[in-house]
């Protein structure tokens, strides 16, 4: 499959890649196939780009690279949507990203919004927590988005 990225320009992607995202992305229910894609060599940071509205992409980081204590509970309901299995798989085939907002003056992370991502599967949803210890933005230093 190809297609134009404002950003990337002409990507080429093996359809087997795509994550996808049975209910869209919340504000973005017209967006089920990305990819993840990597910002650079230098850093922890990836790309999260939208195959169905190409101008869509977001940037995304493991959430642990900024907040190393940073954990949450996935709920049973989460789970199933993206296909995660007790018996057949692992708790390492889940992986979370969290988005990060980039404005004039400061990079920052919603914490309170993950992206889980059944790895195997290639299945994902964004969760909603509530949980006003979680910040919207918390600020994203240099050097979490440097080389560890």
């Amino acid at each position: 499959m190809k297609f134009e990225s404002p950003r990337f320009g002409a990507i080429d992607v093996d359809e087997s890649k795509l994550v996808r995202f049975a209910d869209g992305l919340p504000g973005f229910p017209e967006c089920s196939g990305f990819i993840v894609m990597d910002h650079d060599r230098e850093t922890p940071l990836r790309w999260l780009q939208c195959v169905d509205r190409p101008e869509v992409a977001f940037l995304i980081v493991e959430p642990q690279q900024i907040v190393s204590s940073y954990s949450v509970d996935v709920p049973e309901r989460v789970l199933e949507k993206i296909g995660w299995d007790r018996e057949r798989d692992a708790a390492g085939d889940v992986l979370l990203f969290v988005i990060l907002n980039v404005d004039e003056t400061e990079l920052t992370a919603n914490l309170r919004a993950p992206v889980v991502v059944h790895a195997r599967e290639r299945r994902a949803c964004q969760m909603i927590l509530d949980d006003p210890g979680l910040p919207l933005r918390h600020p994203v230093s240099p050097e979490a988005a440097s080389p560890q």
